[in-house]
């Protein structure tokens, strides 16, 4: 299993970068996503402008897809209904 993952990390104002992060772990009531496909919104837009203050090292990106990879504690998938 990686312990690692790439993030895009917010470094300062118009300074993004793809960066190797440790990999976190599904604490409880939360799910581990494998993103396979993202974009980007306005919010990180304005992030990234400096229009909407944020700490320098902040994973920026909100709008993904991907497989579920881990389950915290008090987590169900639920099965999909088929018509």
């Amino acid at each position: 299993m990686r312990t690692t993952m790439q993030a895009n990390v917010f470094h300062g104002i118009n300074d993004i970068r793809g960066d190797t992060v440790p990999k976190p772990s599904a604490g409880p009531g939360e799910a581990l996503l494998r993103i396979t496909a993202t974009t980007i919104c306005g919010t990180d837009l304005h992030i990234v402008r400096g229009e909407y203050p944020v700490k320098p090292g902040l994973i920026i990106g909100h709008e993904p897809v991907g497989v579920i990879e881990e389950l915290g504690a008090g987590v169900a998938l639920m099965e999909r209904s088929r018509p």
